[in-house]
C-alpha cells in the first residue's frame, strides 16, 4: 500500500487533471458505491418483510431499491462522463508538455533516450497516466467502502466479521505480491518493446542497404533475439497473472463455503433469521468483489508507475551542454561568420573534434569547408547551428558572439540543408507554408532553384501530396525542395551540408549554378566532397583531422598545399562514397552484435 501511495503523489506532481472534472469524478463514484451498499440492506428487508407477511413493508423496501437502483445508475454515469473529460484533458496537456521537451532536445539526446522509447511513450505512456486519475479515485473510494462493509459483519457478528477480515488480508497479500511479480516482469516487455519499435524503424530507413549489402538474415536474426526477450518477459509476467487469475478464486470460494457452514448452522439452531444470512453472504461476495476491482487498480497504478518514470526521464532529460539563447534582437544580419580560437570535443566519441580552429566566412561568398571523413567540416557546421555548444573561442557572427543573440534572430538568420533533408509527408504547398505561408513567395523562390517548371508539371502542380520524406521526388528534386524553403526562411547565412554528395553530374552543375545565385544576397558555407563545387568557392578552408592546415582559393592551394592536392589527385570523391558504404556496414555489424 505504501508503494502505491508514493506513485500517487508522484502522479500528482506530473499530471495536471480538471479541477472540476476530478470533483465530479470523485462526487459520482462515492454515491455510487454509497447506493450500492443500501442495496443488500434493502434486499435483507424485502425478504425479511415478505417472510412476516408485512405486506407495507415489503413493497416500500422494494420502492426503495428502486430508487436506490436509479440512483446508483445515474451518479455512474456522472462518473463516466467526468472520466471522459478529465481523460481529454489531461491528455493533451501531459502529451504537450512531452512534445515541447522533445522539440528543446540536442543532438546527442539519443545516447539516453531512443526514438523506439519517446515514440511509445507519446502513445502509450501518456494514455495511460491519463486514465489513472480514475484508478486513484476508484482505490480510495473502494477501500473505504470495504472497510465499511468489514466493520458492518463485525458489528452483526463479531466472530464472523473476524473470518471475513481474516480471509480478506489472505486474498489482499496474495495479490498484491501477484502484482508486484507481474509488473516487474511487465517492465522488462516495455524496455524491449522500445529495442523492437526502434530496432524496427532503422530497418525501415535503412532498408536500401539493407538489399544492397544483401544483409537481412542478419539483421532479421538480431530482430528475433529482441523479440524472444520480449517473449520471454511475457510469460514470466503469464505466471503471476495466471495465478491472480485462476488461483486467487479459491480463496473467495472457500470463504463463502465456509460462511454458509457457519451461517447455516445458526440459523438452525434459533441464533440468525434467513435474512441476515443472505445479508452477511451478500456483504461478503461484495467485499471479495470490491477487493478483486481494488487490487486491479492498485495493479494498474504500479504498471503505470512504468510510465511515470519512463515520462519523467523524458521531462527531466537535461544536455550536459544546455545551450541557451541571449537577449541580442537585432535583426539587420550582414552575415559575416568568424570562428576564433575555436575548440569541441564530443564526450560520446573522438572523431570530428576541432581544436584552435579560426576562419571566416564573408557576405556574397562562398566558403567550403572540405576534408576526409573525420576531420571536424560536420562539427564545424553543427557549432554554426548551435546544435553543440563550442568549448572554448568565439564564434561570432557579425563580430557578436552567437549566444547572445535571441532565438527568434537566430532561427530567422542561420538555416541549414544537410545531406538528407527531411520533407514532411503533406502537399507541396503546405511544405513550404511552414515557412511561409505565402503563395507567391513559394512560387518565386521554388523558379529560383529551378523546380518551379516541374513541379508544374504534375497533376496537381503544388497541391501534390508528398509520401513521407518525399520518395516520390528524386534525391535531386528533394534536395531544390529543401533549398527552396530554406530561401523561404529569408535567413542572411545558408549552409549546405553534402548536399550535392548523392546527385549526378546534371544536378551538380545545377547546385552550382544556384550557389553562384545565392551568393549574391547571401552568406554561402557549404561541406563538399565534389571537385567542381570546390573550384566556385571564393575560399577554401582544408581540414585535417580537426586542424585547420590551409585557406584560400582553389587555384592558390593547388599550388602548394599538399593535403588539398591529395583531395584533387587521389579520387576523393570515391574514397568518400566508399568511407560512407563502410560506416553503414559496420554500423549494421554492430548492431547485430
Amino acid at each position: 500500500m505504501g508503494d502505491n501511495i508514493k506513485i500517487i503523489k508522484d502522479f500528482f506532481k506530473l499530471v495536471k487533471g480538471s479541477k472540476k472534472w476530478i470533483f465530479l469524478l470523485f462526487f459520482g463514484s462515492i454515491m455510487a458505491h454509497l447506493s450500492s451498499l443500501l442495496i443488500p440492506l434493502f434486499t435483507s428487508n424485502i425478504i425479511y418483510e415478505v417472510t412476516n407477511g408485512n405486506g407495507n413493508a415489503t413493497y416500500m423496501n422494494i420502492g426503495l431499491l428502486a430508487i436506490t437502483y436509479i440512483a446508483y445508475n445515474l451518479f455512474w454515469y456522472l462518473n463516466y462522463v467526468s472520466y471522459s473529460h478529465n481523460f481529454k484533458y489531461s491528455y493533451k496537456n501531459l502529451r504537450e508538455k512531452i512534445v515541447d521537451k522533445v522539440f528543446t532536445y540536442d543532438s546527442e539526446f539519443s545516447d539516453k533516450l531512443t526514438k523506439g522509447t519517446i515514440l511509445n511513450t507519446v502513445n502509450t505512456d501518456t494514455a495511460n497516466l491519463s486514465e489513472m486519475i480514475d484508478n486513484v479515485c476508484e482505490i480510495i473510494v473502494v477501500f473505504v467502502k470495504v472497510m465499511i462493509m468489514i466493520a458492518i459483519c463485525l458489528k452483526t457478528n463479531i466472530y464472523i466479521g473476524l473470518i471475513v477480515l481474516l480471509l480478506e488480508c489472505l486474498y489482499l497479500k496474495t495479490f498484491d505480491y501477484c502484482n508486484v511479480m507481474s509488473t516487474k516482469y511487465l517492465r522488462g516487455q516495455h524496455k524491449y518493446r522500445d529495442k523492437l519499435t526502434d530496432n524496427l524503424s532503422q530497418i525501415l530507413n535503412g532498408l536500401g542497404e539493407i538489399k544492397v549489402f544483401n544483409i537481412y538474415d542478419k539483421i532479421k536474426s538480431n530482430f528475433y533475439i529482441i523479440a524472444n526477450k520480449w517473449a520471454n518477459q511475457y510469460m514470466l509476467k503469464r505466471k503471476y497473472v495466471n495465478m491472480r487469475s485462476t488461483l486467487l478464486p479459491f480463496i473467495i470460494h472457500f470463504g463463502k463455503i465456509l460462511l454458509y457452514l457457519i451461517l447455516v448452522f445458526l440459523v438452525l439452531n434459533g441464533n440468525f433469521e434467513v435474512n441476515i444470512l443472505i445479508l452477511l453472504i451478500t456483504y461478503f461476495e461484495n467485499i471479495m468483489t470490491n477487493t478483486k476491482e481494488l487490487m486491479g487498480y492498485s495493479r494498474q497504478i504500479r504498471e503505470w508507475s512504468i510510465s511515470i518514470t519512463r515520462i519523467n526521464d523524458i521531462l527531466n532529460y537535461s544536455s550536459k551542454q544546455q545551450i541557451t539563447f541571449g537577449e541580442n534582437g537585432n535583426d539587420y544580419i550582414r552575415g559575416i561568420v568568424e570562428f576564433k580560437n575555436v575548440n569541441f570535443s564530443y564526450k560520446t566519441k573522438n572523431k570530428g573534434n576541432i581544436k584552435d580552429i579560426n576562419f571566416s566566412a564573408e557576405p556574397n561568398k562562398i566558403t567550403a569547408l572540405v576534408g576526409h571523413s573525420g576531420s571536424g567540416k560536420t562539427t564545424i557546421i553543427n557549432l554554426i547551428l548551435r546544435k553543440y555548444k563550442n568549448d572554448s573561442g568565439e564564434i561570432l557572427i557579425d563580430h557578436e558572439n552567437i549566444y547572445e543573440y535571441s532565438k527568434d534572430v537566430y532561427s530567422t538568420n542561420v538555416v541549414g540543408v544537410n545531406q538528407s533533408p527531411f520533407i514532411f509527408n503533406m502537399s507541396i504547398r503546405r511544405n513550404l507554408s511552414l515557412i511561409d505561408p505565402n503563395f507567391e513567395n513559394q512560387v518565386e523562390a521554388c523558379k529560383r532553384v529551378g523546380i518551379h517548371e516541374y513541379i508544374m508539371s504534375l497533376p496537381k502542380g503544388y497541391n501534390t501530396i508528398l509520401t513521407e520524406n518525399a520518395t516520390n521526388f528524386s534525391g535531386g528534386q528533394k534536395q531544390l525542395l529543401a533549398i527552396a524553403r530554406t530561401l523561404l526562411s529569408k535567413a542572411e547565412i545558408l549552409i549546405f551540408d553534402e548536399v550535392t554528395s548523392s546527385l549526378d553530374t546534371l544536378l551538380v552543375e545545377k547546385i552550382k549554378d544556384i550557389f553562384k545565385n545565392l551568393k549574391v544576397d547571401h552568406t554561402i558555407i557549404i561541406i563538399t566532397h565534389k571537385k567542381d563545387v570546390m573550384k566556385i568557392a571564393d575560399k577554401i578552408v582544408v581540414l585535417n583531422k580537426g586542424q585547420i592546415v590551409g585557406q584560400g582559393t582553389h587555384k592558390e592551394l593547388m599550388k602548394n598545399n599538399e593535403y588539398y592536392i591529395d583531395l584533387q589527385t587521389n579520387n576523393y570523391s570515391s574514397s568518400h562514397k566508399k568511407t560512407e558504404s563502410n560506416i553503414i556496414v559496420s554500423e549494421n555489424s554492430v548492431e547485430h552484435k
